[in-house]
């Protein structure tokens, strides 16, 4: 083989290497966009959450270090509750459509089924000279009240 032949194969080889590098970067790039901008497979059988009553009507205060006080009146009449569990001691029963001043934001506890719906937030209520919790989703009114 003459010195041309060799520098032609030698050309050629880089060439095609230089293809087959950019060939793979290309499918690498492409499988990569199409699993993130996949939409996450959701299963079939999974319930929709239950959005609360109130949730979507609440007014968010303009500054979160805004001092607020809130108030708020069952559908039913409810159990004031030591603990926000349901086995707590019931310290009283509100009764339903009664306004009681209420902390500003709901809380976690154990799991209850009341109103109609099973959660596990609950309100925490002033009622007759105590604190203590109520189930959020007997929540008909809520509102700021400064």
């Amino acid at each position: 083989m003459n010195k041309f032949t060799k520098g032609v194969i030698l050309v050629m080889k880089k060439f095609f290497t230089a293809i087959g590098v950019i060939a793979a970067a290309l499918a690498l790039s492409f499988s990569a966009m199409s699993s993130a901008t996949a939409a996450p497979r959701v299963p079939v059988d999974m319930p929709t959450p239950v959005k609360s009553r109130i949730e979507s009507t609440a007014v968010v205060p303009a500054t979160a270090t805004e001092q607020r006080t809130c108030r708020a009146r069952f559908t039913e009449g409810v159990n004031h509750r030591r603990l926000a569990e349901v086995g707590s001691a019931i310290l009283e029963v509100i009764p339903a459509d009664t306004w009681v001043p209420v902390s500003c934001e709901r809380g976690s506890g154990g799991q209850y089924s009341a109103c109609g719906l099973t959660s596990d937030y609950w309100m925490e209520v002033f009622w007759n000279g105590a604190w203590g919790y109520s189930a959020w989703s007997c929540v008909q009114d809520w509102e700021y009240t400064s």
